[in-house]
């Protein structure tokens, strides 16, 4: 299976990386150096995600239509990498991420040009200057995306909502906007294993011919209590990942009888 995907993977690879330079330069470099003061483009950031999604044989599957005005600050549970053009195809925005992916070769330096925030979730300090920057964001006018949990996981039941940027989104006087992403037909099929090889790994994700990914709005509302907001809405995603899970188990469980 690892040398069938291999080929599609590479093919791929080529794709998104001509795409993503021609996106960069000419939609958002250019830009910034031809109309200074230095903005982020957010709608060619959007482009992305839909182009990536695109390539990569994701299908996005809405659990329900948008029909109020679009939150400044989206927060969303995290499964995995994929999560990120999902959002994007839906919701033009620039992201917190976490510093690790600053210190890589070339793609570093076009995230920071792009204008998205980094954090070391381990650094107290960089916690402190990101929600600055976060702010700073907001007051500009430009949309962000955050994964409050600080990292991906699989399952129904989350890690805790960090209220930094939900009281970075009161300060500012901006909406909040939540969404609740699934991957279907089982989200743990994508979950990452740092026991395995790093890169069989990356070739079994970008070499899936497809990938359904669920995802349901909220309407989004301004912030009152940002610590009572982000309990709230990880109470949401655990009760929605749940419903998910029994209705999977539900499934299974007719689908056998029927056989039987």
């Amino acid at each position: 299976m690892f040398v069938v995907r291999l080929p599609l993977v590479i093919v791929r690879a080529i794709i998104v990386f001509v795409c993503t330079l021609l996106i960069h330069w000419f939609l958002i470099r250019v830009p910034q150096v031809v109309h200074p003061p230095w903005r982020r483009y957010v709608k060619p950031i959007g482009l992305w995600g839909k182009m990536l999604a695109f390539m990569m044989g994701v299908r996005v599957h809405r659990r329900n239509e948008r029909s109020w005005p679009m939150g400044d600050l989206i927060v969303s549970n995290h499964m995995g990498f994929l999560d990120i053009p999902v959002i994007l195809s839906i919701f033009p925005a620039v992201f917190v991420i976490k510093i690790e992916m600053r210190r890589v070769f070339y793609f570093g330096g076009a995230l920071v040009n792009q204008g998205h925030l980094f954090v070391d979730r381990a650094d107290k300090k960089s916690m402190r200057r990101t929600g600055v920057e976060l702010l700073k964001v907001m007051r500009d006018g430009d949309r962000i995306v955050v994964f409050p949990e600080g990292r991906a996981c699989a399952t129904a039941d989350r890690l805790p909502f960090k209220p930094g940027s939900f009281a970075a989104a009161k300060r500012a006087g901006k909406s909040v906007e939540l969404c609740v992403l699934d991957y279907l037909p089982d989200r743990r099929q994508l979950e990452w294993d740092v026991n395995r090889s790093t890169f069989v790994q990356l070739v079994e994700l970008f070499g899936r011919w497809r990938t359904d990914i669920a995802i349901e709005f909220f309407p989004s509302e301004p912030v009152d209590d940002p610590e009572k907001m982000a309990e709230r809405y990880r109470a949401v995603v655990v009760d929605r990942l749940e419903a998910n899970d029994r209705a999977r188990a539900h499934g299974a469980a007719a689908a056998e009888q029927g056989v039987a």
